[in-house]
């Protein structure tokens, strides 16, 4: 069975050929060209996460269901059971990414990937806005209506500021912080009780097994050492698996330069930030 793979379109995306008509490089503009950025490394962080699930197949697939478990329940409809539950766990963080969830209170408890890409790029230390007259570095303030940047302007923009250009110009800065953040981020989702990571996966597992336990009509099983013991094992492995995942996979994001995936799009992104005014 091929495993699941999580695409997602942006319809900010799908906007963005009459986007530059707007006058400056205000809100909406800064949401389009962190949603352009957030596009390219969705699949980076797709990739990543087929790895997880393969590490946690391995992990979890590894422990022998107790006899006293498998002679009452098949061992494959328990460990089916478990793979279901690593994928829907993965699957709901992906869409936790791009679709904003709220608290009772209505406030946003899960940043999407493309507010926090617009915090990284436009919040906190050396934000992407501001005069970008003062010094001068170009002969105009904007193109005309339906006009870009060019790459001559984007050359030119040396310091950071507020305009396309300078973006343009820092692309390799601002790939550098939103790596950053994806890393911190993902480690963040791993943590012990507050990760969305793990809350999607560890608990979900072991009452996975325990309603497979009950749906047989054995739920006096779950009172059996050996049993309980496999359900925590599960829940052990879990959280083994998630913090070394975060150690050596999310620590290693995108330092091979050679990933296509993290490196080799610029061509295609940089017209997309120019466009805007």
């Amino acid at each position: 069975m091929l495993k699941p793979r999580w695409t997602f379109l942006s319809a900010a995306t799908v906007l963005l050929t009459t986007a530059w008509t707007a006058m400056a490089c205000e809100p909406e503009c800064r949401h389009a060209i962190s949603q352009i950025l957030a596009d390219r490394y969705m699949p980076v962080i797709d990739s990543t996460m087929n790895e997880l699930q393969d590490m946690l197949s391995d992990s979890l697939g590894s422990v022998p269901v107790p006899e006293q478990l498998s002679d009452l329940i098949p061992t494959k409809e328990v460990q089916d059971g478990v793979q279901t539950t690593i994928e829907e766990g993965l699957e709901g963080f992906m869409a936790q990414l791009t679709t904003p969830t709220n608290g009772d209170d209505d406030t946003a408890v899960s940043l999407t990937l493309e507010e926090g890409i617009h915090q990284a790029m436009f919040s906190g230390d050396q934000p992407f806005k501001g005069d970008c007259n003062n010094p001068s570095r170009l002969s105009r303030k904007m193109p005309p209506a339906g006009e870009s940047w060019t790459r001559e302007e984007c050359q030119k923009m040396d310091y950071i500021c507020g305009n396309p250009p300078s973006i343009c110009h820092h692309l390799d800065q601002i790939k550098g912080r939103i790596v950053d953040y994806i890393r911190a981020r993902l480690k963040d989702e791993t943590l012990f009780g507050s990760g969305n990571l793990f809350k999607n996966i560890a608990p979900a597992i072991k009452e996975k097994v325990r309603g497979t336990i009950r749906r047989y009509g054995a739920g006096s099983l779950l009172k059996d050492p050996s049993v309980a013991a496999y359900i925590n094992v599960m829940a052990t492995n879990t959280m083994h698996t998630l913090d070394k995942w975060s150690r050596d996979t999310v620590e290693s994001l995108c330092t091979d330069q050679s990933d296509e995936l993290c490196h080799g799009w610029d061509e295609q992104v940089i017209p997309e930030i120019l466009k805007w005014p």
